[in-house]
């Protein structure tokens, strides 16, 4: 096994910061980035973008290596659907950890139509399988790090347990994993994943640390403040969440978009806080052959209390906002308990490393340079998918991209990115695709 660290989904929301702040505080190991750009396409699909511009993988890794004085981050432009680029993957590092962030992470996108729905499952699915048999064929005593989602939960109206629960039924007790209830054909898919995960423990002792992590907000984290090493930030209705929402409709519509009654509870964390509490977890790993479940948020709120610390820290930058009640577009619970365990964290030492209200006025100054952009699909910061409605086989508003409902089981082909090898860019790429039409146009996005 070798000194590496492989991050599924480098491209993403997370993986990159990940990527760059895990490279930093380990500079002897090798951090090996794996993506297909298969974001970039899904968001622009439905007319929208990052709102902070984002740079190409080559240049993000060139400028890294530049200014940090590192060359541990390597680039691979790889789909994780196909078994034989994951098992290609595996066989050839041998990773000590393996970070799996690449899947569809939209509940709303799932919910466009039938077509959307089965290739977020499809998708979300066959990656976490083929990293599952890669990582017992190749890497047995490997640390799993997965992402899930507290919203496989759903809101079960008790205390969400962190790991198993004992039940007892006629006299009889039991240890079983406490209830999931997705309300989203993405959460649904989050949950298939955790049932697979389990049984992947049981029948390899695949070591797993499943993590069911709250809704994420923020902008940056200290290794991405660069505008050369910058993360996305998604900010319409399909891709954006909440609290990044809402300060994007503070600048472009001068009100906050209250989802029915606004008193839907979920449990929250900073991308700060998300970033801290991953390499919390990478560094200490489960007993090997474990099998564990994290509950990883900072903050319980609804949707109205948000609405009022961004409405209050909005007039520190001489905007008023309205709030303006409108149809929720899912189906859920708008009232209801909601009460997490989360201890986990806390013991191995995690502390907030900034308030709610930090972190929201750094996105207000992500967000207002940018206010032009947003305004250039200002229609679509408005709900655009509910879930109520009767769907089609196919969306004429959202078509899915065609090139990612194709791809290939059979054997990959390595190619090397010629142009980056003729510039002599520092960047470290290499590309397995499935045929001589790899996506290196999306490299440049």
């Amino acid at each position: 096994m070798s000194d590496s660290i492989i991050i599924f989904g480098a491209d993403g929301y997370i993986g990159w910061p990940l990527a760059a702040h895990l490279g930093k505080r380990n500079p002897d190991k090798k951090i090996i980035l794996i993506d297909n750009f298969a974001t970039r396409e899904l968001v622009d699909s439905v007319g929208s973008f990052s709102l902070v511009p984002i740079k190409a993988m080559e240049e993000r890794v060139a400028y890294y290596e530049k200014t940090m004085g590192l060359n541990n981050l390597k680039f691979i432009l790889a789909d994780a659907r196909e078994p034989e680029s994951v098992d290609r993957i595996f066989s050839k590092y041998r990773p000590e950890s393996v970070v799996h962030l690449a899947q569809q992470r939209s509940a709303p996108f799932s919910m466009i139509d039938q077509e959307h729905a089965l290739y977020t499952q499809f998708n979300n699915l066959t990656t976490n399988m083929n990293i599952l048999y890669s990582i017992a064929r190749h890497a047995p005593h490997a640390h799993l790090l997965k992402m899930g989602s507290m919203g496989e939960y759903g809101t079960p109206g008790i205390e969400i347990a962190e790991g198993p629960i004992e039940i007892e039924r006629n006299g009889r007790k039991s240890s079983v994993i406490f209830p999931r209830d997705g309300q989203s054909w993405y959460h649904l898919s989050k949950i298939f994943d955790t049932y697979n995960l389990i049984l992947a423990n049981r029948a390899y002792g695949i070591r797993a640390t499943d993590v069911m992590q709250g809704v994420v907000y923020g902008a940056k984290i200290d290794e991405t403040r660069d505008p050369w090493l910058a993360t996305r930030f998604d900010f319409d209705s399909i891709w954006g969440t909440v609290i990044n929402k809402y300060v994007v409709q503070a600048v472009i519509l001068n009100k906050l978009l209250i989802y029915g009654k606004g008193k839907q509870m979920r449990g929250f964390l900073s991308l700060y806080d998300s970033i801290n509490c991953l390499e919390l977890l990478l560094n200490n790993p489960p007993p090997e052959g474990k099998y564990r479940v994290v509950n990883q948020m900072d903050d319980v709120y609804n949707t109205l209390e948000l609405a009022g610390k961004v409405e209050k820290i909005a007039q520190e930058f001489d905007i008023k906002v309205q709030l303006e009640q409108v149809r929720n577009p899912r189906v859920e619970k708008e009232e209801h308990y909601y009460a997490v365990e989360h201890k986990i964290l806390p013991s191995l030492g995690f502390k907030k490393e900034k308030t709610l209200d930090e972190v929201v006025r750094e996105i207000f100054q992500a967000v207002i340079p940018n206010k032009s952009r947003a305004m250039k699909v200002k229609e679509n910061i408005y709900p655009t998918v509910y879930w109520g409605s009767p769907i089609p086989l196919v969306s004429d508003k959202f078509p899915m991209p065609k090139t990612l409902m194709n791809f290939s089981l059979g054997t990959a082909l390595v190619e090397n990115n010629k142009k980056v090898e003729e510039e002599g860019t520092p960047a470290d790429l290499e590309i397995l695709a499935r045929s001589s039409q790899s996506k290196t146009s999306n490299l440049r996005k």
